[in-house]
């Protein structure tokens, strides 16, 4: 898996793009993140109605309601604003690219056959991008299948508001997971303990959604492999700026 330009420091991921200034998801947002230097960007998958990979945060997008339930075609005309996957893919360069597929069953667009697990790997294997890509959900059983489609993957779960994040480590690693992503305020208190017990479980820990000065500093300290930040420049000037 990528690293940093300066192995010292966590790896910062884009959270959506540099989401602080641009719109969630959007291409603008992938390229602000290239152009401020951020290591990767983190993103999300959803379906359209005929298929086709489009990247939102919300199963439901504005007065459309369920994007589940619109063929692309109409989405590019009602929101040209959503990008496909492979759009987001051609603005991103040689960055490290987190996909967390959205799969939550209160959601309209759950699929219990986790499509999505598939469309993913073999997404990667056709542009043979498997050594700058990890795919993440909150969803154990869609991470699950993603591993069992290809054991090649770098994989990982995120942990919900709230998680046990030591208790989990277990679990993950039973899975074949390389990678854990809690929320900040679940680690950010303990952080070395955390990320050392993930770490001897042979788990990197990547930490959401980091933008808190003070939050940055410790969790860099504490050896954590990676930040997903709004705010990737702002992140790096932390970063470059902690002794």
């Amino acid at each position: 898996m990528t690293q940093s330009s300066d192995s010292s420091r966590p790896l910062v991921l884009a959270h959506r793009g540099a989401s602080a200034h641009a719109a969630d998801n959007s291409i603008e947002a992938f390229e602000l993140a290239v152009a401020q230097g951020a290591d990767g960007v983190e993103l999300d998958v959803r379906f359209t109605a005929d298929n086709v990979v489009v990247l939102h945060h919300d199963a439901d997008i504005g007065e459309m309601g369920p994007l589940v339930h619109h063929r692309f075609s109409d989405l590019r005309v009602t929101h040209p604003e959503v990008p496909t996957l492979d759009e987001a893919l051609a603005v991103l360069g040689d960055l490290t690219v987190n996909v967390e597929i959205k799969n939550s069953p209160l959601d309209p667009d759950y699929d219990p056959e986790h499509r999505m697990a598939g469309f993913i790997a073999h997404w990667v294997a056709q542009h043979d991008i498997r050594e700058r890509v990890i795919v993440t959900s909150f969803n154990p059983e869609t991470a699950l299948a993603v591993r069992d489609m290809d054991e090649t993957l770098t994989t990982g779960r995120l942990l919900p508001v709230g998680s046990d994040t030591p208790a989990a480590i277990g679990a993950v690693a039973a899975a074949g997971h390389t990678w854990l992503a809690p929320w900040v305020g679940d680690v950010v208190d303990d952080a070395s303990q955390v990320v050392a017990a993930a770490h001897a479980a042979g788990i990197k820990l990547v930490v959401w959604t980091v933008d808190d000065v003070d939050h940055i500093r410790t969790l860099s300290d504490a050896g954590v492999d990676a930040l997903i930040s709004n705010d990737p420049r702002r992140t790096l000037r932390v970063l470059a700026d902690s002794p």
